[in-house]
This record gives structure tokens, sequence and C-alpha cells, in this order.
């Protein structure tokens, strides 16, 4: 039997989990090398960041790259506002500047990230308008940054109401969906600080395994619990998590991805129902 032409879609839903996000990262990594890259991406939060910037064509390595380069003093100032610990314009700028000022139609994948409006609780997918102010507002951890007003709406961190968007990826049409958790469990370092204590709290989302199970094809769980979410320099520990996770699952991949092509092809080409 010959497959059909048209590849498989595997669509990759990526998780919140601050700096713990650059695992993805290494998952982008391996299946880059496997000819396994993702045709559609979903993020919350740093997954939204990842997600965004490989829809907009940058590779894997490129991405690590400006992941290393972070510094938290560079990227957030102390506000002066009542409404979050850090004025976010410069990190708005530095967005803006790595997604070249991309339009969600500008991409080069589908791509889509969730937020959490303020005033009402919705999920919010955003899917059209400016790129970088999506993933400002799908990262936007209550009270450490401000909300992000978008469409006449308050939102912040889409961890609130979707820390894994595979259910996204699917309705964007994967045929196979990836989701890849970094959100738990918390660091076996407790939290020190006011702010850790709310990016921890941030991360939490009770049920939100099962809920993947039934939603994903596949989900991976980089072990990234030996670190602090706001550890930025564990981002090469966080890569590597990512790559080892996504190797161990890369046969599972490969063998769903084949599946898949098979059935598409059965479908097309099996008799009609003579009871039809």
């Amino acid at each position: 039997m010959t497959t059909s032409a048209e590849p498989i879609r595997i669509g990759l839903a990526l998780g919140g989990g601050a700096v713990r996000g650059t695992a993805h990262i290494g998952v982008l990594e391996v299946l880059e090398k496997a000819g396994l890259e993702p045709a559609i991406l979903t993020g919350t939060s740093a997954g939204a960041l990842v997600g965004a910037l490989y829809a907009a064509g940058a590779t894997a390595a490129e991405i690590s790259a400006h992941a290393h380069s972070l510094r938290w003093a560079r990227l957030v100032r102390p506000a002066r506002t009542r409404k979050a610990l850090f004025d976010t314009r410069h990190l708005a700028a530095f967005l803006d500047e790595l997604l070249d000022g991309r339009d969600f139609d500008q991409l080069i994948r589908p791509f889509a990230a969730v937020a959490c409006d303020l005033t009402t609780g919705a999920r919010v997918v955003m899917r059209d308008g400016p790129v970088s102010t999506a993933v400002l507002a799908s990262a936007a951890i209550p009270g450490v940054f401000p909300p992000v007003m978008r469409d006449d709406r308050m939102l912040v961190d889409g961890g609130l109401v979707d820390m894994v968007p595979a259910r996204l990826a699917r309705d964007l049409g994967a045929d196979i969906v990836v989701a890849v958790d970094v959100s738990g469990p918390l660091p076996r370092r407790p939290p020190t600080t006011l702010v850790h204590v709310m990016v921890a709290v941030s991360a939490l989302q009770p049920g939100g395994t099962s809920r993947l199970s039934e939603e994903a094809d596949l989900v991976l769980s980089p072990q990234v619990d030996g670190y602090a979410f706001w550890e930025l320099s564990r981002i090469t520990e966080f890569e590597q998590a990512g790559r080892a996770a996504a190797e161990h699952a890369l046969p599972l991949l490969t063998a769903l991805t084949s599946t898949a092509a098979v059935r598409r092809e059965w479908e097309r080409t099996r008799p009609g129902d003579p009871h039809a």
C-alpha cells in the first residue's frame, strides 16, 4: 500500500513554566534532527514564546542562543505602579525585536497563544494581531508582571486557564498532538522570595495531567524539578531535560506518525459502504 504524499501534521503544545520552558528548546532540537518538525504550534506563557519564535522560522539552535543571552536585569525593572512588581516595557521591546514585529498572519507555521481575561476568567485564544503582545499577555504572571491590554481585554498568564494547550493544537488541524508539560513538580529547593512564591504558584494547575492524557496523543514531561522556575543559570540543564524526554519518546512518535499516515491512506482508498 502506498501512502498519501501529504505529510502528517504534528502539533506541538508547549506549556508554561517560566525558565523551565527552555526545556521546549531541547524537544524541538530532537524533533528537527529526526525530521519530525511540528507543523502547528500552540503555547502558554514560556511555551508561547518558544512556540512563537519557532513559528516565525527560528531554529532550535537560534532560540537556544537567544535564551542563553537573557538577563532579568535587562528585561524587567521595578514597577512604578500598583498592578505589578515589575515593569515589562523592556521585555515587550525585546519580544518585538525577536519576532521582527510580525503579526500572526506573517508567521511561517500556524501558531496560537493562550491568555486569561482578568475581568471574566475566560480562556482567550490569540491568533491575530501582533505576536509579541500575545506572548507578553500569555506570560503575564499576576502580581509579578502587569496585565496586557489587547483587543479591549485585560489579559494575564494563560496558565491560569490552560497550562498546556493540547486541544487547541488539534483544533488548528494537527493530526498528532504532542504536549510538553514543564509545570511540575515544584522545585526541590523551596522559594525564598515573594516573586519566587508567586511564580511557583502560577504553575499549579490541579487535574492538568489527566486532562492532557485525554487531549494529546503523546505527553512529554521533562525532568525539570531539580531546579527552580526562575533559574536562568540552569538553561543548559533544562534544555538537556527536554532533549532526554524527546529522545525517549521518539520511537513512539515515529510509530504514531507512521500509523496516522497508513490510516489516512486506508480511509482515502477504502471501498464505499454498500449499505450507505
